[in-house]
């Protein structure tokens, strides 16, 4: 197995990191670290003169994150305003590994367009003559809402969108270790039911839905596109059901697993907030069909 500190890409990387750390003398040996195509279009004196300046914004650097390969290194660093940057070297294959390129950019680039609010009540939405509907199914993982939005789903003929399968598509790309998983899933969600009601087609999102910002952040989505809004609250009524749902089942979700932590279940419905209005809470411990047909008058009503 490769040691990481043979990678040449990381040597090079660190050595951009000193830099940025405003470590005394850096830059000295410049002339010799950068590949001749990368020297014609920066100059080493002016990359050390915009690195020495850059210092300011991170020394000391604080490394957030780590991506090292044979040619490439990337590092997330931290700003003193506390947002993240990603520092890229690119080096030659050949010895001695000079730097072939590398640049400096928000984790979250300034030229993108901006992300979807919080609130959308200004947000801009094109004109839509719909009937569409977005429907929430929300509960504690083992509860039934999957099922249930399933089978809802294929009834009306309406696409289901759920948190576990969307995560477990993140797994192969390191999406287990990401911090906010359940902020990303909601973001994803948000996305894609925005993009069903702006082409007048109603959407069934599948997620627990603990946080009430959340709830009023699709509530707001679905009054500006003009569509009804329907939740589906599941809850089983019988613990050692409940608990035998989320500790035998098999779903064969790719990247994701099937059985739930019982434990961590019961904390989080101890602090599951009350839905208002237009939910409606539905037992799981009832028959499926006697379940399903009292989702079915909601969301059609």
């Amino acid at each position: 197995m490769r040691c990481i500190a043979a990678s040449p890409a990381l040597a090079r990387l660190e050595w951009i990191l000193d830099g940025l750390d405003g470590k005394p003398g850096w830059g000295a040996d410049a002339s010799t670290v950068f590949a001749a195509a990368f020297a014609a279009v920066v100059t080493p004196e002016r990359y050390v003169e915009v690195t020495r300046g850059r210092a300011a914004n991170y020394a000391p650097v604080v490394v957030v994150g780590l991506d090292v390969g044979e040619t490439t290194a990337r590092a997330r660093i931290r700003r003193h305003d506390g947002t993240v940057d990603v520092v890229t070297c690119v080096v030659e294959t050949a010895r001695p590994h000079r730097i072939a390129t590398t640049w400096v950019v928000g984790l979250v680039p300034t030229d993108l367009t901006p992300r979807l609010p919080a609130d959308f009540t200004d947000y801009d939405l094109p004109s839509v003559a719909t009937d569409a509907r977005l429907v929430v199914f929300s509960g504690m993982p083992g509860s039934g809402k999957s099922t249930l939005a399933d089978a809802a789903g294929a009834e009306l003929g309406i696409p289901v969108f759920a948190t576990d399968w969307l995560l477990g598509a993140l797994t192969p790309f390191g999406g287990r270790h990401f911090e906010e998983p359940m902020a990303m899933a909601e973001e994803m969600l948000t996305t894609l039911a925005l993009r069903q009601l702006v082409a007048g087609q109603s959407v069934i999102l599948d997620h627990p839905t603990e946080l009430v910002a959340t709830r009023d952040r699709w509530r707001g989505l679905a009054r500006r596109a003009g569509a009804e809004f329907r939740v589906v609250v599941c809850q089983c009524s019988d613990p050692e059901v409940h608990r035998a749902r989320l500790e035998g089942r098999s779903r064969g979700i790719p990247g994701w697993h099937d059985a739930g932590d019982w434990s961590d279940v019961q904390q989080r419905l101890a602090r599951f907030p009350s839905w208002h209005g237009e939910a409606l809470s539905v037992d799981t411990a009832q028959p499926r069909e006697q379940a399903l047909a009292a989702v079915m008058r909601h969301i059609t009503a």
